[in-house]
């Protein structure tokens, strides 16, 4: 179960630089800078990584582990769906392919 809370939170990362080569090559195709500010919006779990990597905080924020009781600790899984970073790959997966059949 641990795997799969890895998966999910390095998803995060993958479908983030996804949707930033997607403005990236809109940017390309219709030349205005609104694609690259959409970019830099999504650079966000980087800088957010770079953050915890600068202040020392873990770095893998799926699992945390309680305070010990009695000499056992608890230790908690987050699942996190990138829900929105799926809609925003798949509407620029769509905006990417108008833009060439519009060629």
């Amino acid at each position: 179960m641990e795997t799969v809370a890895a998966i999910l939170y390095f998803l995060h990362f993958v479908l983030a630089a996804i949707a930033v080569s997607l403005c990236i090559m809109l940017f390309r195709h219709y030349r205005h800078v609104g694609w690259l500010l959409l970019a830099a919006a999504f650079l966000s779990p980087f800088a957010f990584l770079l953050m915890r990597l600068v202040n020392g905080l873990p770095l893998l924020t799926y699992r945390s582990v309680g305070s010990s009781v009695n000499g056992v600790s608890h230790m908690t899984i987050r699942y996190d769906l990138p829900g929105f970073y799926m809609l925003v790959v798949a509407a620029l997966l769509l905006l990417m392919r108008d833009a060439r059949r519009a060629k």
